[in-house]
């Protein structure tokens, strides 16, 4: 009776973790997260809101998204005429125009764009839930990741905030799946769907002027695709045939609004990448490039690499081992860690104990699986999306790492390593993960529901949005909001049942 009632059992919880209503469970948590945080956290967060809302507001008494030179009172922001990331911003200037017009109240201007915000966050989720079961994995393991990826500590924690990172990520889960749909086509039919290329085409050039860090993204997508080509036609000729064929195809007004659309983006793209390139001699070019010292010495950023440069040692170490492990502990760090705002000079709290080390053991193992089953996980799924994932994670982590390591190089010390970073490309390493533990476990289905359980009960258990609710104080919050009451019932009932809750400076000593 025992034996029969455990299939069932483990049937039933797979179900579960399958359905519709997990992944509605899903959603729940994450808004109700972001939206708490936003509604508790005081104006500007750590992760720029200041910057944001103040490039924001200057777009704003400024209809074009060109300028001339520098705009009067933008010292502060950098470069502002010549930075490639400027659309989220610009885009964001439009619903403050409309709240403006009613109220010149900042803390609604700010709680109106953390909204906007926040969906744009909650429209990534459906969007890497459908990239993801697209690798062939079921949709128990799927949403079980993006349940882990929701309670990350640092992903309510952003998606709280104005900042462009909460554009970026439904537009990478996007260009991805469009990338996949391409390539799926073109090995079905060995047509190329023209329609489809000229959008993604459009939305990776508008992508990057979102975020330069988009750029790694494309050039992998770019990769792959050309890959993708190269195996279906023997020939260039056969490749423009293809093309235009599929251009004939689409009606006379969508080929006209795509060509349009197409040239609209690329001017765009070559307005700040392609001038950068000529008078910079590189598409992100720093502020000493492009304005004076004296200006650029107004930008925070600026001014602290600036002075550290100064003041470096010439015999510091250039070691890339050195760097790797600052770069990894960093990382690790900060995206399990709570830290708030200017306004108390980015006080910073550890992590807890059980998510963030769970976190380390559970990734690890699943990666060392993944990479030691890799043949079987190759013939088992989707082999074409999961090299699309393999290829992106390597471009995007490579590039950060090695933009890191340059950064080190020149000004002598580690800076500028944060979790949020990653956050593009967490999803595909998640179900990468996923995928090997499922193949360490194949023969232990039941093993596998417990592993997934642990997973969740240890990230629940002092994640999410608890990390920065248990670690902040009332110099955190908003003087207005209705969570701090809320917020101090949980720290005195749940922060004693916490590891590591009395050691707020929890693994911050190489912070």
């Amino acid at each position: 009776m025992t034996t029969t009632a455990r299939p069932k059992t483990i049937s039933k919880l797979r179900a579960f973790l399958g359905s519709r209503r997990f992944f509605a469970v899903i959603m729940a948590v994450f808004l109700i997260e972001a939206i708490w945080l936003a509604l508790s956290g005081r104006y500007p967060m750590a992760f720029d809101e200041d910057f944001h809302l103040g490039i924001i507001r200057l777009y704003a008494h400024h209809l074009s998204p060109f300028w001339s030179g520098q705009p009067s009172g933008a010292d502060s922001f950098g470069a502002v005429a010549r930075d490639p990331s400027y659309l989220y911003q610009y885009l964001m200037s439009f619903p403050y125009r409309l709240v403006t017009l009613f109220t010149h109240s900042q803390t609604v201007v700010v709680m109106v764009l953390r909204g906007i915000s926040i969906a744009l966050f909650a429209a990534s989720l459906p969007l890497y839930h459908r990239l993801m079961l697209k690798t062939g994995a079921s949709r128990a393991l799927v949403q079980s990741c993006l349940a882990l990826f929701v309670l990350i500590p640092i992903v309510p924690l952003l998606a709280a905030q104005i900042n462009y990172d909460n554009l970026l990520l439904p537009l990478v889960a996007l260009a991805l799946l469009l990338t996949a749909d391409i390539a799926r086509e073109l090995r079905a039919t060995q047509r190329l769907n023209t329609k489809r290329l000229l959008v993604l085409v459009i939305l990776s050039l508008l992508a990057s002027l979102v975020k330069y860090a988009f750029l790694p993204i494309l050039l992998a997508i770019a990769a792959y695709l050309a890959v993708c080509c190269w195996r279906a036609y023997p020939t260039w000729r056969k490749f423009w045939l293809s093309l235009g064929f599929g251009f004939t195809l689409m009606s006379r007004r969508l080929r006209w609004l795509l060509v349009v659309l197409t040239l609209l983006s690329i001017g765009l793209f070559v307005q700040r990448y392609g001038v950068n390139v000529v008078r910079y001699h590189t598409p992100i070019p720093d502020c000493g490039q492009v304005l004076s010292t004296q200006r650029c010495d107004a930008y925070g950023p600026w001014r602290r690499d600036h002075n550290t440069m100064l003041h470096k040692d010439p015999n510091a170490t250039k070691s890339p081992l050195v760097y790797a492990a600052d770069w990894f502990y960093g990382m690790w760090l900060r995206t399990f860690f709570a830290v708030d705002g200017p306004y108390t000079h980015f006080q910073t709290r550890g992590p807890f104990v059980v998510p963030s080390m769970a976190a380390i053991g559970f990734a690890g193992v699943g990666l060392l699986a993944a990479i030691g089953y890799s043949r079987r996980i190759l013939r088992k799924y989707n082999r074409q999306v999961l090299w699309l994932f393999v290829g992106t994670v390597v471009s995007y982590a490579g590039v950060l790492w090695l933009d890191g390591y340059h950064s080190f190089l020149r000004i002598g010390v580690a800076n500028a390593i944060n979790g949020r970073y990653l956050l593009p490309i967490l999803p595909l390493l998640l179900v990468m993960c996923g995928l090997g533990w499922g193949q360490l476990l194949r023969r232990r289905p039941q093993f596998k529901m417990a592993a997934i359980g642990l997973a969740l009960l240890c990230m629940i258990w002092g994640g999410g949005a608890l990390t920065y609710i248990l670690r902040s104080n009332d110099a955190w919050y908003w003087p207005w909001t209705p969570l701090k009451s809320a917020d101090h019932v949980l720290q005195d009932g749940l922060g004693p049942l916490t590891p590591g809750y009395h050691d707020p400076g929890a693994f911050m000593g190489r912070n």
